[in-house]
């Protein structure tokens, strides 16, 4: 079976696609419970990847989020296998 990991999906407003961003597991567990009062709130917020950089996200502009176990973080943001920058 594969490892799995954690990853924030986020639907945002106006996009046909998700976006998902890999998440530390420290981050991943932290944003559980916090996760449903971020998107009553529409704060934003700065989230700890799991390749250790900084992802921004405005909940004002998100539909609905939630958090997943992943197989592969390959075309995550934010995932070490996946490098920087916004290609792959």
């Amino acid at each position: 079976m594969a490892d799995k990991k954690p990853a924030l999906v986020l639907h945002l407003a106006g996009a046909p696609q998700p976006l998902h961003v890999a998440l530390s597991a420290e981050e991943a567990a932290r944003l559980t419970d916090r996760l449903p009062s971020l998107m009553s709130s529409g704060e934003p917020v700065a989230l700890a990847t799991a390749d250790g950089t900084v992802f921004a996200v405005n909940f004002a502009q998100v539909a609905t989020a939630h958090i997943e176990s992943t197989r592969s973080d390959a075309n995550a943001y934010g995932a070490p296998t996946r490098g920087t920058g916004f290609s792959n």
